[in-house]
């Protein structure tokens, strides 16, 4: 979505944990997960996606992780959805996160242009998925 584009690392990280993130979404149990080569470190709980983050940061001390998130394919769009703010790219990028998978029409940018300047700066890249 921005000008930073997922690494062939991040890129398998985003094949191989969107399904499961699906699941996952689908079980009521979190609507996002951070992985790292192949790895799922950490599963969104009712702590949010900032905890996650922290949480991620402390269990992958090695940057280039990847944070997915999205929500329940029936999900309302008028209720609770989930956002992505500069905040949370600013928290990515001190956790060492380096890409961001969103599932498209299920996860509001909050001030986009501020939101991808954002992860442009901090070189992470963001990526919408169908």
């Amino acid at each position: 979505m921005g000008s930073v584009r997922p690494g062939r690392r991040q890129q398998a990280d985003i094949d191989f944990g969107w399904p499961l993130l699906e699941q996952v979404v689908e079980l009521d149990a979190g609507r996002a997960m951070a992985v790292r080569d192949h790895d799922v470190i950490a599963v969104e709980a009712a702590e949010g996606t900032a905890a996650l983050i922290e949480r991620a940061a402390g269990l992958c001390r090695a940057k280039g992780w990847t944070l997915l998130k999205t929500a329940r394919a029936d999900h309302d769009p008028t209720s609770d959805m989930p956002t992505i703010d500069v905040d949370t790219i600013e928290r990515l990028a001190k956790a060492g996160g380096r890409c961001v998978a969103l599932g498209t029409g299920r996860v509001r940018l909050i001030d986009k242009a501020a939101v991808l300047t954002a992860a442009d700066r901090a070189k992470i890249a963001i990526v919408g998925i169908q």
